[in-house]
């Protein structure tokens, strides 16, 4: 985009900060631009910021300048213009036929399955338009799909102890742009003497090929074999978080004041892309960013704050959302859902330096086995759906949808909501967007083309796209 400005002071050069944005259609801004340049007496200026669309829809972008005397009238302030993005990713998916498809609740969506014939799969990622890489839990394999195709080979093979919830868990790619990319994995593994999950780093060539293995985390495994967690992802401070379960044991992160010490259980540890801590960890910790979680399928940032948000699994009951501040002490072993329904107090916790407890934004009374978590980061299924929060469920196949509060620390709820607990079937069914996921939902992703995609544990993937796309 290009703006013209026009010194109408006439007189006296200006030195001026022009900013350049772009706004989605419901005043979300994807792109901001700082420039500064000397605008001469009576001169007009021609600034402008190259910014590539994410997917389709309708943009305003906006300029305007500040002079560096604080007065933005001695500028022409702002320009304006409305732009519409067409669909120009080239689709390369073929739509499979589909007897008894998930159902949803928008009439204006619709639900297409895109892949089948995965063998337990857990999580995705993008690597491109065109390419994903889909880990299968209990055979170790990474399968590419491809121009719309699942490949028949894997991409890598790794050897995985695949009992209850150990496997090959966990995916995330850094360098997004560019066909080489640092591609990590979380799985557990035979290490000789014990079982170990473990965060290795790899190099992808673009060309279907892993290098340079890497070892980034060493994680127990032990006793289990639950609780593992296994979701990784890069934040938006370039750093890797994994998440990983209680394993089945009584410590101090498990909020047992006389437990063992800590032990890299129940936590989400933040690390670079070496494994080293961080700032913003916890100070006493080193690599820990939360504790007390009991286990987690899901974790995400919202692209508007950069704040991280997870689910969390209830033993029968009190599945969580949570939003996961720096510090943040869920309460497991202690309690599930909000502290006050017990007879539990934030004193009874182990509180570390520089650690806090909050309740769940959202809690189930009885237990769905929540799993991933996604920020719908485009505006292509419409401005109700934007920047909001699907959730996705193992024991129903159930995708639940969450609108962000305006705070974005919470959610918008509807009757009978008040006291943040679906306390029965009514209450599940008002957050209930999709149902039929076969086999439940393993992972929720927003694809480079705008649309969701729901990876079920059946070994079907599916995406949510607007019912007139072609």
């Amino acid at each position: 985009m290009a703006s013209l400005f026009t010194n109408n002071d006439k007189v006296h050069d200006w030195a001026a900060y022009f900013i350049t944005e772009v706004r989605t259609a419901n005043g979300t801004t994807v792109m901001l631009n700082l420039t500064s340049e000397i605008v001469n007496a009576s001169d007009t200026v021609e600034v402008g910021a190259a910014w590539t669309p994410s997917h389709a829809g309708t943009f305003e972008l906006r300029a305007f300048a500040i002079s560096s005397e604080n007065n933005p009238l001695i500028l022409s302030s702002i320009s304006s213009s409305i732009v519409s993005i067409p669909a120009f990713f080239n689709d390369t998916f073929t739509v499979l036929a589909d007897p008894d498809p998930p159902r949803i609740s928008d009439a204006g969506l619709k639900v297409e399955k895109v892949i089948e014939g995965l063998a337990l799969p857990t999580s995705m990622v993008f690597l491109d338009q065109d390419d994903i890489l889909i880990l299968q839990k209990n055979d170790g394999k990474v399968r590419l799909v491809s121009n719309g195709a699942l490949q028949p080979d894997p991409v890598l093979d790794v050897d995985v102890e695949s009992q209850r919830e150990r496997g090959l868990l966990g995916v995330a790619v850094a360098n997004a742009t560019g066909d080489s990319k640092t591609v990590f994995l979380y799985y557990t593994e035979d290490a000789g003497d014990e079982v170990r999950n473990r965060v290795y780093r790899y190099n992808w060539d673009g060309a279907d090929n892993f290098t340079g293995e890497t070892l980034v985390l060493d994680l127990p495994g032990q006793p289990g074999p639950n609780h593992d967690g296994g979701k990784i992802t890069l934040g938006p401070d370039g750093m890797l978080y994994a998440v990983i379960g209680d394993l089945n044991r009584d410590g101090m992160l498990q909020n047992y004041k006389n437990g063992p010490e800590p032990d890299d259980t129940s936590v989400i540890l933040r690390v670079d892309r070496d494994g080293n801590a961080g700032n913003g960890t916890l100070p006493g910790e080193g690599r820990y960013y939360a504790y007390g979680i009991r286990n987690s399928f899901g974790m995400d940032f919202d692209p508007l704050t950069g704040r991280l948000w997870d689910t969390e699994n209830g033993p029968a009951g009190y599945d969580e959302i949570n939003v996961v501040e720096p510090g943040f002490n869920s309460g497991w072993e202690q309690t599930m859902g909000p502290i006050d329904i017990g007879d539990m107090t934030v004193d009874d916790l182990v509180q570390l330096e520089g650690s806090h407890y909050a309740d769940p934004v959202f809690s189930w009374r009885h237990a769905q086995g929540v799993t991933d978590i996604e920020f719908l980061n485009s505006t292509k299924l419409g401005d109700e759906y934007a920047y909001n929060i699907f959730v996705g469920d193992i024991n129903n196949g159930n995708l639940y949808f969450f609108t962000v509060n305006e705070e974005r620390n919470g959610l918008v709820l509807g009757d009978g909501l008040e006291d943040l607990v679906a306390d029965n079937n009514d209450e599940v069914e008002s957050v209930v967007f999709g149902t039929g996921f076969d086999g439940g939902i393993t992972d929720i992703e927003t694809g480079p083309d705008g649309s969701l995609y729901i990876l079920t544990f059946a070994g079907d993937l599916y995406r949510i796209v607007p019912a007139l796309d072609s």
